[in-house]
């Protein structure tokens, strides 16, 4: 049995339940409803590095083993929908029957090659991109921006200078708290990237009073050419809304672009376009090396072939993890037992806290507090989304050496 649970809902276990499964199924993390501190055991292994992170419960199911590629076809014979309906439920922008949102809508549906191209790079990164931007609450729209921003493609570099999925700019990566060292490129770290770009998009969001239009153009094209344009159009008594403010062409096809893509989401069969299968579960996790370490190595403690650690880690250019830094890493989420079982690692004892909620508080705060990530805190609490209420109680853990 794997018991991860929210404090207020463990059950009890006899001592020699707990013992029993200790000794058949490590690792494994036991709460108990007597233990008020809520504190969870955790085995820790010798080996070369630390890594940390903690096994989602889906892990225990045997049947998910067969193999470390992931079966899509396995998985949605256990679901009714797939990622694009998860997505298209969520879809919430109003799209106007708008020329250039009819242009690019057009020229999706006549493009299906390069729909399934950049469907297929999306399969590794959008359950992930959905769940940070679900956990902030902000619109599903913003999870397609990549498939506007690089094609889904983790490797891509424009002329301007800009990077990664995200398309950050060095300077604007700098702003947000992305680094760069000798052999990392933090514009090309999925995880960093996507917490940058999100940081971004939410402070543009607040800079434009909560008009997500004007926000994304912005994300494009920059703050200031955005105000001018409002400012411009204010001046001369015109309408301030996106679709009437003189904006570089870029910028004014930016947003149609994602607009069009939204609508083709949500409504699939009204435009004959068949979209990929993606499956609505996760398909990466986080964990976190906190030495220098070569990424091969990681690949063969993980048991995946290292070209795959590489694409889901793109920001490591150097082939290694920097010294002296907590590193995120995303993982094969069915890689996860024999990456933490393996002798090359071992865990970073976890002790666990107990937050209470407030009012105003969001997962997504709590777990920036705690040095830890919404994904884990969901799982650690069996949430089935981001939704917390005042007065609830969540597991947070915190990780020493």
């Amino acid at each position: 049995m794997s018991l991860l649970f929210g404090c207020q809902t463990v059950p009890t276990f006899s001592q020699a339940e707990i013992e029993n499964a200790i000794n058949q199924q490590p690792p494994l993390y036991v709460a108990s409803a007597h233990n008020k501190k809520c504190q969870i055991a955790s085995s820790q292994f010798e080996g070369s590095y630390i890594a940390t992170g903690d096994l989602p419960h889906y892990l225990y199911n045997t049947d998910l083993f067969h193999s470390h590629r992931y079966d899509v076809h396995s998985t949605l014979a256990k679901h009714q929908y797939d990622m694009w309906d998860k997505l298209a439920a969520n879809l919430t922008m109003p799209v106007p029957n708008n020329r250039r949102i009819r242009y690019y809508r057009k020229w999706f549906i006549n493009k299906p090659e390069h729909v399934v191209t950049v469907t297929e790079r999306a399969k590794p990164f959008l359950f992930y991109i959905y769940e940070q931007v679900e956990a902030r609450n902000l619109p599903t729209e913003i999870a397609l921006l990549p498939f506007i921003e690089s094609s889904f493609d983790q490797y891509a570099y424009s002329n301007q200078g800009a990077a990664g999925l995200w398309q950050i700019t060095r300077p604007t990566g700098k702003t947000f708290g992305l680094k760069y060292w000798q052999g990392y490129d933090g514009r090309r770290d999925i995880v960093t990237s996507t917490q940058a770009a999100l940081d971004l998009l939410e402070y543009l969001h607040a800079k434009f009073n909560g008009n997500w239009l004007h926000a994304i153009a912005a994300y494009n094209t920059g703050e200031g050419r955005v105000r001018n344009a409002i400012k411009k159009n204010k001046a001369a008594g015109k309408p301030t809304d996106f679709w009437s403010l003189q904006l570089p062409k870029e910028t004014r096809l930016y947003v149609p672009k994602l607009l069009a893509m939204s609508s083709i989401i949500k409504h699939p069969n009204n435009y004959g376009l068949t979209l990929k299968t993606i499956a609505p579960t996760p398909v990466v996790n986080e964990v976190v090396v906190n030495k220098r370490v070569k990424l091969k190595q990681i690949a063969k403690d993980a048991g995946v072939d290292s070209k795959i650690l590489y694409a889901l880690n793109p920001g490591y250019t150097g082939g290694y993890t920097v010294k002296g830094r907590d590193n995120q890493l995303l993982l094969p989420r069915q890689a996860l037992a024999t990456f933490f079982n393996s002798k090359g690692t071992r865990y970073t004892k976890h002790r666990y806290q107990i937050h209470k909620i407030k009012a105003g508080d969001s997962l997504y705060e709590i777990a920036q507090l705690n040095n830890t990530t919404v994904t884990l805190l969901r799982q650690l609490n069996d949430l089935p989304s981001s939704f917390i209420t005042a007065g609830q109680q969540l597991i947070v853990p915190i990780t020493t050496n």
